[in-house]
């Protein structure tokens, strides 16, 4: 009997140990490069870019999105904003304030603080040294030394905040939910409400030049506008659906 007992453990260990040897080398299959859901991507040429989702997922490809590699971003958190403003600089943020950094362009990642637990959304760069993040509850933070410290900014809004895009060194749009649009003339030093004429939840903005933008959201929402900002008109978008992103070439 005690032979019995000796080789039914036998057989509980070394399946728990072919159990743990064979889980540690499950891969990606199908979906390649990974599945996981993608919130946001930033290009800083023609081919590199990068992209961010759910449970710390970074993707990257060198040449225009032909072919994508997994990065190692040393989190869990569900990231939702990515920008990268030269080749080897960008920043990507996420939920409970995460705020991660790089500068050799994706290969590795650092925490930097944030100051806050609220989700951060989206993030948008002037140049190498100024930048806006946006979140939960109203939150804008701005850091002026490229990512590595940064300030709470106010906003005049507990609204959530989505989606952020500066066209140019002074001129930034911001929108989010109830269909709240901020914008700034000094670089996010100090932001100032818009009337959106809507109530749906805007998720993204796009500068074409500094006086036309457009911004999307909920139920197909589609706005625009051709004075800067002062005034928005509805669009057609042909869908109810959310609409999460958009980007122009040019103006048309």
């Amino acid at each position: 009997m005690e032979w019995k007992k000796f080789f039914n453990f036998f057989l509980v260990f070394f399946s728990l140990l072919l159990c743990q040897t064979v889980s540690a080398q499950w891969f990606w299959q199908n979906p390649l490069p990974q599945g996981n859901t993608i919130t946001a991507i930033s290009f800083s040429n023609a081919n590199n870019g990068v992209a961010v989702g759910y449970s710390g997922t970074i993707i990257k490809t060198t040449d225009g999105g032909n072919s994508w590699e997994i990065l190692e971003s040393g989190t869990t958190t569900r990231l939702y904003g990515v920008c990268f403003y030269d080749e080897n600089n960008g920043i990507a943020v996420g939920n409970d304030g995460i705020l991660i950094r790089t500068t050799d362009g994706g290969n590795s990642w650092l925490s930097q603080v944030s100051g806050t637990l609220d989700d951060l959304r989206g993030i948008s760069f002037i140049n190498e040294n100024n930048g806006t993040a946006v979140g939960k509850n109203g939150t804008i933070l701005k850091t002026t030394d490229g990512g590595a410290s940064w300030v709470a900014q106010s906003g005049g809004t507990t609204n959530d905040l989505f989606g952020i895009h500066f066209i140019d060194g002074s001129n930034g749009i911001v929108v989010g939910s109830n269909g709240t649009i901020l914008k700034t003339t000094d670089a996010g030093n100090s932001w100032e409400n818009q009337l959106s004429g809507i109530s749906n939840h805007l998720r993204a903005i796009y500068y074409s030049n500094t006086d036309i933008a457009t911004a999307v959201g909920w139920n197909g929402t589609i706005i625009r506008t051709t004075d800067g900002g002062n005034s928005w008109v509805s669009q057609s978008s042909g869908t109810s659906g959310i609409l999460r992103s958009v980007s122009f070439t040019d103006t048309n």
